[in-house]
């Protein structure tokens, strides 16, 4: 079986995810290969198989068009044709999607290109922009307009802003292009995003959920890494991690926690904060810049006490599940699908934008070790291992066995 991955970028989750998910369909005897498209930085980080297609001149062409248009997803003719043809020529069992409307594609041609292909097609949905006109957090702002037509957008969650608002156009246009799309399986890493799905114009499409894995084994096992700035505090560390602390990260929270917490309690932030922002921490906050070493990460995790996620906007945050891997019990907001990697062995999760019940949580988790163990947190994070990717194969088996 040939599976062909089609995703705008090598930054950010995917390199990790490609490679994972690439163990696990060599270790089923199958073939994979990544088509990405043609931009410097794609070139810069190129992945053991994977193919370019389209010119460096399209993304750039592509975005400022939907700058002054607000339309996203029907430029890029001549890119997507050039897809087409490499993908015929690869001639794939399954399709997998991942981030497809990044202004690289023409979607009416590639739906078409699709649909000929006559392939069963998987698309990994990461946030709610596949949902909505081009909202990734629309829960934020209370917003249901994504769920009969986004309309005049007022939110601050629209991912990237256009010299016109065609939000009302831009819905339609995926409504329509999306659902056009035949023999198609939605997949989602959490059950709240699923959720979301029924209530979408993608409601009458399959949807499963996976939850996304790592490699959990390499953060149980005890490493022997000092990190100064740790090394003084004599209480218990309650831990962040995030890349560029902000809002919508739970910054907010972080500092009211550091003002009412007693005695006793040090919060650490891990992965720096924004630099319009720095100015607004607490003394008793320590900021740790984001670390390049998984090692250190590691050491980090298993010095602390408590992992505490008060995010206002995430789908199924891995973070979570390498705390829970390292032995540390996981305090977080029920924001999106954050609370559903724990259960009541091994973490807590309140309210969304309850300060006070986060606080109380982490009281809660700190007096009673015995019950949030080590041991505990440990299981748990092994149902959220490397064998989810084997999942990603059986899913593709079953896609083209049908």
């Amino acid at each position: 079986m040939k599976i062909a991955v089609i995703h705008s970028g090598n930054l950010g989750f995917f390199p990790r995810f490609y490679l994972d998910l690439c163990s696990s369909v060599d270790k089923a005897g199958d073939e994979i290969m990544a088509f990405v498209p043609n931009t410097g930085q794609n070139r810069r980080r190129m992945l053991d198989r994977e193919i370019l297609w389209g010119t460096k001149f399209n993304w750039f062409a592509h975005f400022n068009l939907y700058k002054w248009t607000g339309i996203q997803d029907i430029w890029s003719v001549l890119s997507t044709r050039d897809l087409n043809k490499k993908l015929k020529a690869y001639n794939p069992d399954v399709i997998h999607l991942h981030g497809v409307n990044e202004y690289i594609l023409c979607f009416p041609l590639f739906v078409r290109l699709l649909n000929n292909l006559g392939k069963p097609v998987a698309w990994t949905l990461h946030d709610t922009r596949y949902i909505t006109a081009r909202c990734a957090s629309f829960e934020e702002d209370q917003c249901l307009q994504w769920q009969t037509g986004c309309k005049k957008c007022t939110t601050n969650a629209i991912y990237s802003k256009s010299k016109v608002n065609n939000v009302h156009l831009q819905w339609k246009l995926k409504k329509k292009w999306f659902n056009l799309i035949k023999n198609l399986t939605i997949v989602t890493p959490s059950q709240w995003l699923a959720n979301h799905v029924k209530n979408s114009f993608l409601q009458d499409k399959p949807c499963i959920v996976l939850n996304n894995g790592i490699d959990t084994s390499g953060f149980s096992k005890p490493l022997d890494i000092k990190i100064p700035a740790l090394e003084s505090i004599k209480g218990k560390i309650l831990l962040g991690v995030a890349t560029g602390w902000e809002h919508r990260k739970g910054l907010d929270t972080m500092i009211w926690l550091s003002q009412h917490l007693p005695e006793g309690y040090q919060i650490v932030l891990v992965g720096g904060v924004r630099p319009d922002l720095v100015d607004t921490i607490p003394s008793n906050i320590i900021c740790l810049p984001r670390t390049s070493s998984k090692e250190e990460l590691i050491a980090i995790y298993q010095r602390a006490d408590v992992y505490v996620n008060p995010t206002l906007a995430d789908n199924f945050p891995t973070v979570n599940i390498e705390a829970l891997g390292a032995g540390l019990p996981v305090v977080t907001f029920r924001t999106g699908g954050s609370a559903e990697s724990i259960d009541e062995s091994c973490g807590i999760g309140v309210e969304k934008g309850n300060n006070q019940a986060l606080l109380e949580a982490i009281m809660e988790v700190c007096q009673h070790p015995e019950k949030y163990s080590r041991e505990n947190c440990i299981k748990r994070s092994q149902d959220f291992s490397l064998t989810q990717f084997d999942k990603y194969v059986e899913l593709y088996n079953s896609l083209v066995n049908v």
